[in-house]
């Protein structure tokens, strides 16, 4: 298992709440490495100032996998 460590750029702009959230889902498989590097660019690009714990909830509220970015299912016209 990989241990995910915050970037310069990242630093002083989660909450700890929010940082542990997203580590404690990605431990818990609910979050794939791709996952949760996307999350991890959704908030940085989408939340001025500190990502709280909320921003994170936000971000996450209704997003299945396919809503972070896994590609769409083949449509095959016949």
């Amino acid at each position: 298992m990989s241990f995910r460590v915050q970037g310069p750029h990242e630093r002083g702009r989660f909450t700890p709440e929010a940082w542990g959230c997203l580590i404690g889902m990605a431990a818990a498989g609910t979050l794939g490495p791709a996952e949760l590097e996307l999350v991890i660019e959704r908030a940085l690009a989408h939340v001025d100032g500190r990502i709280s714990l909320d921003d994170i909830r936000a971000l996450l509220d209704g997003s299945g996998p396919d809503d972070l970015g896994s590609p769409p299912e083949p449509v095959t016209v016949h």
